[in-house]
């Protein structure tokens, strides 16, 4: 067995203090990076960067699932999962899996989907994998741009912006992801709504050593890998924000104010009246938004690099009943 721990911690010590050197490096008049062409690029070239090499990070392309009973030898109640549901089947993608591999194309019912964490920016997203008519399939690019991991497609070379849902680069720069609904939540939490659920299994457990993340000095580092510009300093820049828009209107609301407030608030963005929790054992958001917000979790300094001088959420009242599910 690879001792992935000693490697990717290694390695990703390595990145985090060569990071700025190679990125700023390869930031020169050259219209590509990591092989992808820049040349259309839909976002400032400079601010592409060079993180890794290209599937630096192994994305999962033939996911396999088991059931709750056989996943309780490797996944505590505690482990935070990805959840999601589609055409009534609940599955559930476990974190400390996707650190190492960020990106499971999956296929749920007729519905083919990608499922993304980026372990550098705190993001979850979910996204249907037919743009325009077409199948895609994606991998991990190396390139960061704004403290944000980008994808690709494998059948067009395009660089893909996940929290914008959207294509910046090559042949489908411009097109737009249709957005899956998908939440981060304790697997005890999950299971308790979608005893059902199937989880993601160990994709590569000859090779990983799946206990241990190679990310566990970096959640709680104020250390940011990557120039963002300028983060409130406020709050420590990897606290967990919850992102909300709607009707024209963003909120941002942040672990520790929602908590300093009992843990439940209702506050109205956009003309939309919602309510908003926070479970700090799980360091996971509750919402009752719908579809009429789009709704992003991300880290602090991530979501300001993405959305400069959004309002803050401060004051609310506090919420009763809205359980924590």
């Amino acid at each position: 067995m690879i001792d992935s721990r000693g490697i990717l911690s290694w390695a990703f010590a390595l990145l985090l203090s060569s990071l700025l050197v190679t990125s700023l490096a390869g930031a020169g008049d050259t219209p590509s990076r990591n092989g992808f062409d820049l040349s259309d690029s839909r976002v400032p070239v400079d601010q592409i960067l060079r993180g890794t090499a290209r599937d630096g990070a192994r994305a999962v392309d033939a996911p396999r699932f088991v059931d709750l009973e056989a996943a309780a030898r490797w996944v505590a109640p505690e482990n935070a999962v990805l959840g999601l549901v589609l055409a009534g089947e609940a599955r559930a993608y476990p974190e400390h899996l996707l650190d190492y591999h960020q990106v499971v194309n999956d296929r749920v019912g007729e519905h083919a989907v990608v499922v993304i964490w980026d372990p550098i920016a705190g993001i979850p997203l979910a996204f249907e994998r037919e743009v325009d008519g077409r199948m895609l399939d994606f991998g991990v690019s190396g390139l960061v741009y704004r403290g944000h991991c980008l994808l690709y497609d494998r059948q067009t070379e395009s660089l893909w912006l996940p929290i914008e849902g959207r294509a910046v680069a090559g042949p489908l720069a411009g097109a737009k992801w249709r957005r899956v609904r998908i939440v981060k939540r304790a697997l005890a939490s999950w299971a308790e709504t979608h005893p059902e659920t199937k989880i993601l299994e160990r994709p590569l457990l000859k090779q990983i050593d799946y206990r241990f993340s190679p990310f566990s000095a970096y959640w709680s580092s104020p250390r940011i890998p990557f120039p963002v510009g300028d983060v409130d300093p406020r709050f420590h820049p990897k606290e967990i924000v919850l992102g909300v828009s709607c009707g024209g209107d963003e909120r941002a609301f942040l672990s520790s104010l929602v908590t300093a407030a009992g843990g439940r608030v209702v506050d109205e963005v956009g003309g939309v009246r919602l309510r908003v929790a926070y479970d700090p054992a799980s360091a996971t958001f509750f919402h009752d938004a719908g579809d009429q917000c789009t709704v992003i979790e991300a880290y602090w300094f991530a979501w300001q690099a993405f959305r400069p001088g959004v309002r803050v959420w401060q004051q609310a009242e506090v919420l009763e009943g809205l359980p924590l599910r």
